[in-house]
């Protein structure tokens, strides 16, 4: 298990197939080394979806909400695992152009105790809510955006390498999440990820 945003993990508790058995069927056409991983990035990348994981994601809802956006693999929400925490992120930014600069130190400590503050009232308001009997289900609807959820996302190594490749730079809390996919990579698939990150993944 790896810890990501201060009070999120993540955890591959299963994968399916390798990054050998892959290589070998390259291997028996005669390209070998580096050549064999080019070919299939650029030749038949389906190759990737002989390769399965299996992720237990702990994470913001907002972040949870990013995965639900770009359709890949299949996300399974573990319903009554939510936690009475939210995300504080350690810093805030402001976005400019295509990328994120981050706030003065002053700026950050006091957006920290606002959305702090905003927390706590919040889950002050849904347990108010749940004395009083209102349901769960709409008593949710006034629990905030960072508010860490529970879920499994199951998803080929081919999606998850487009994943990274497409969202790592949309939101520095993605960025968190994509770091931790590539650790695992670099654990399954490390031939292949050297050469993404030599060929395409320069900042990764």
């Amino acid at each position: 298990m790896r810890r990501v945003l201060n009070s999120g993990t993540v955890r591959l508790p299963d994968v399916k197939g390798t990054e050998r058995e892959r290589l070998d069927t390259i291997y028996a056409i005669g390209l070998f080394g580096e050549d064999a991983i080019k070919f299939i990035f650029e030749e038949i990348p389906a190759v990737f979806n002989h390769i399965t994981f299996k992720f237990e994601i702990k994470a913001p809802l907002l972040v949870f909400n990013a995965f639900q956006e770009v359709h890949l693999g299949t996300l399974d929400r573990l319903e009554g695992q939510d936690h009475q925490i939210a995300y504080l992120p350690p810093s805030f930014y402001k976005q400019e152009d295509l990328t994120y600069k981050i706030m003065d130190v002053k700026s950050c400590n006091a957006y920290n105790t606002k959305l702090y503050n905003f927390y706590v009232a919040a889950f002050n308001f849904y347990n108010n809510l749940i004395r009083d009997g209102i349901c769960e289900e709409q008593a949710k609807l006034v629990l905030p955006q960072g508010i860490f959820v529970n879920f499994l996302w199951v998803v080929t190594a081919k999606d998850l390498i487009e994943f990274i490749s497409n969202n790592s730079s949309k939101s520095p809390e993605i960025a968190g999440y994509c770091s931790t996919f590539v650790l695992y990579l670099e654990e399954h698939l490390p031939l292949s990820t050297r050469w993404l990150k030599a060929n395409r993944w320069n900042n990764a």
